[in-house]
């Protein structure tokens, strides 16, 4: 026994002695923290730092004495897990400020994370420093604060002082480390993980299809993209099409009838009914891919547009419709997103969109902002006005100082209103610039309101400061204000009809008219290819999705055809996708109204005269078809005259390339005019060729009216032969009381 403890005694002792003396170098090295284990491989995403600004970017921020903090917003995809977060700051300080006792303070999500003092060397100059912040802050959504706190002498400082600045100039920028992770197959997810509305960015969502769809199981498709739409907004969703194939990376959607489903799907079980289910992705760590299945076309639609409704219970990772009830369709001008300005006042508490929004505060607080979209085709005719009635609080200013609070749409200034110490709230009946005309031309011409429209409410204050001397040094405390600007204010509009000069494809890019007048699009029918190829697709699916974000509703009535049907075309606005009917010899007007009158004889079923058409072949054409065109083309429907066509069309891979490049962004082609646009590698050219028309309804006098206004001559001739009949009219009548007097 004492044999055993000896012989154990001695082995313990040699270990601890081998060990004591191991080298340095070999001893192992603590193992980094691990916080998930179903992480997969790292990746980084750099982010330029001042287009995280709210509101959007900027140039340069300048931080100063008063306004000494700036705060930037990002997010982080539902599936992401933040390993490290590191911000590169370029700044240049003022020559004047003190090294060291000068700073800049950093914070995410309210949490200091390092002061970075202003060192001699950079004082004066351009200066870059790397800062590290805890990737366990990290949140969905996140904020950065920088604080600047600055000083230029030792005492009898004041923070008015224009020597005290720092600026943050372009090149910083935040630096993700990033590794996926793999999310519970959860409904209730939705639309994340295939919509990420926590970041600025826009989203990828591929769809897959076994070959190409039918007309119903592309309305289901466009419904889904529409619902995409609708919950990305102004980011911006792009939706490639696959058939038969698995998207290289990444979350998406398919398409699976029992009949009818891509190879990669063969062991999902039949379905009896609509069904949507979400699922991971074959081969992939981390990838989810909502399947919307049914037993034909038919399923696969009502599945859309039950989870369109959204009035199905989403728990776990299937939804099985039971049952479902076709909604009505909606009234025109009903959208969501568009502002009822035409009954009555509208407060601006149906226009904010979170606690807060009227609410500002700080040493030289930030200006508030609402925002109002309406519907693009107003018209205001003469007479017509609007008013604000404006309702705010306000922090007293110093005796001896005063405030203005002023109002700005769309960057304009409309009105201003002085304050006083005497109170601390007020009132006021703000008579704004009235467009008159369209709406569509407001902006054009100088006038405030435009169909998206930013209404911001500031107050400035003066501040006096006596600096002293330093024998006789007078100290002044600089107090936070604050503006509250009341949500029961009102704004109003007179005179206003739904009247509208087309085609102009601006109403399109910028609004969707006029099929988001509807914003189920029950009035809209799209013709295309009955075997469409994946890039027509796309170019339905960025169309639609880009449609909903302007209206805030999804395509719940949507028709698609693959033939020109009077029947089916009369009385609807027509959404036309597909190839260029005809070839662009150059870009020149005359080729831009041979391709609109190319696609009014499409659509009719009519040919271009055969000498036109020789000369069309046997010209040398000036756009290289490999380079690609794409086009979209507006003109007035031949089966209904209140209706339009608006063509969508490309000329080989990389024109559909260009055109949905353009349409998977709700802010691109914002300047496009016209009735014919033309988009190439290097720029978008707009053509204003063909008929004009108008939709909607005028009084018959304000027609008149409108007529006579836009052809001055006419006026002056109208002017003339009254002048001719009431003078005539005097002197008849200055005859006869002659002759009685006679």
């Amino acid at each position: 026994m004492n044999l055993k403890k000896l012989t154990v005694g001695l082995l313990t002792s040699a270990l601890i002695t081998a060990v004591a003396t191991m080298p340095a170098a070999a001893a192992p090295e603590e193992p980094a923290p691990v916080w998930r284990s179903d992480v997969t491989g790292s990746y980084m995403t750099k982010i330029p730092l001042l287009g995280l600004v709210p509101g959007g970017q900027v140039k340069t921020i300048h931080l100063t004495g008063l306004n000494n903090t700036q705060y930037f917003d990002f997010g982080v995809h539902d599936d992401d897990l933040v390993s490290e977060v590191r911000l590169s700051v370029n700044f240049t300080a003022s020559p004047a400020l003190i090294p060291v006792r000068s700073q800049i303070n950093i914070y995410l999500n309210g949490q200091l994370q390092q002061s970075v003092p202003i060192m001699a060397e950079t004082i004066g100059k351009t200066g870059t420093v790397e800062v590290l912040l805890d990737p366990k802050l990290v949140k969905r959504t996140n904020q950065i604060a920088f604080e600047f706190v600055g000083h230029y002498q030792t005492i009898c400082e004041t923070p008015t002082s224009e020597t005290l600045w720092v600026d943050i100039n372009a090149p910083s920028q935040l630096t993700l480390q990033k590794q996926k992770i793999k999310l519970s197959n959860d409904l209730a997810r939705l639309p994340a993980p295939f919509v990420d509305v926590s970041t600025i960015g826009s989203s990828t969502v591929p769809m897959v299809f076994a070959t190409s769809p039918d007309d119903t199981t592309k309305e289901a498709a466009a419904l889904m993209a529409s619902l995409c739409g609708k919950a990305a907004q102004w980011r911006g969703v792009d939706f490639p099409v696959y058939f038969n194939q698995l998207p290289a990376d990444g979350h998406f959607f398919v398409f699976a009838t029992n009949d009818s489903r891509p190879a990669f799907l063969k062991d999902l079980p039949p379905v009896n009914g609509p069904q949507i289910a979400m699922a991971d992705v074959p081969n992939s760590r981390y990838a989810k891919m909502l399947i919307i299945a049914g037993r034909d076309s038919e399923d696969l639609l009502t599945a859309a547009k039950a989870l369109a409704l959204g009035n199905q219970v989403l728990i776990g990772d299937k939804l099985s419709v039971k049952e479902f009830k076709e909604p009505q369709p909606r009234q025109a001008y009903d959208a969501p997103n568009w502002v009822d300005v035409e009954n009555g006042p509208v407060s601006f508490s149906k226009l904010m969109q979170y606690p807060g929004q009227l609410s500002s505060r700080g040493y030289a607080p930030p200006p508030v902002h609402l925002s109002m979209r309406l519907a693009p085709d107003l018209y205001m005719v003469g007479g017509g006005e609007v008013r604000a009635d404006l309702k705010y609080r306000y922090t007293k200013p110093q005796p001896g100082d005063f405030g203005q609070v002023r109002m700005h749409i769309n960057n304009i200034l409309v009105d201003s209103v002085n304050v006083n110490s005497e109170n601390n709230r007020g009132e006021a009946q703000l008579r704004l610039p009235a467009f008159e005309g369209y709406l569509a031309e407001s902006l054009r011409n100088g006038y405030a309101f435009g169909a998206q429209n930013d209404l911001s409410f500031s107050i400035a204050y003066t501040h006096t400061f006596s600096e002293g001397s330093p024998d006789n040094c007078k100290s002044a405390v600089l107090l936070p204000h604050q503006l509250e600007v009341d949500p029961s204010s009102t704004l109003e509009m007179d005179g206003l009809y739904h009247y509208a000069k087309l085609p102009n494809l601006s109403l399109f890019t910028q609004s969707g008219f006029p099929f988001s007048k509807y914003a189920d699009l029950s009035e809209t029918v799209v013709l295309m290819p009955e075997k469409a190829d994946a890039e027509e697709m796309t170019t339905l699916l960025n169309t639609i999705g880009r449609l909903a974000s302007v209206t805030g509703y999804p395509a719940l009535k949507l028709t698609v055809v693959s033939r020109a049907d009077e029947k089916l075309l009369d009385d609807k606005d027509i959404l036309m996708i597909g190839t260029l009917p005809a070839t662009l010899m150059d870009l020149r007007e005359e080729n831009a109204e041979s391709l609109q009158q190319a696609v009014a004889a499409q659509i009719t079923g009519k040919q271009t005269p055969d000498a036109e058409q020789k000369d069309l072949d046997e010209a040398q054409a000036l756009i290289n078809p490999e380079g690609g065109i794409g086009a979209i083309v507006s003109v007035q429907s031949p089966f209904s005259s209140d209706r339009t066509i608006i063509a969508l069309g490309s000329e080989g891979e990389s024109g559909a390339y260009l055109l949905n490049e353009q349409l998977k962004n709700p802010s691109s082609l914002a300047n496009l005019t016209g009735s014919v646009g033309i988009i190439t590698s290097e720029e978008v050219l707009g053509f204003s060729v063909g008929d004009t028309y108008h939709v909607g309804y005028l009084p018959w006098y304000h027609k008149i009216w409108q007529t006579v206004s836009n052809y001055p001559l006419i006026l002056v001739f109208c002017a003339l032969i009254c002048a001719i009949l009431v003078g005539g009219g005097i002197f008849y009548f200055m005859r006869l009381w002659v002759r009685r007097r006679s």
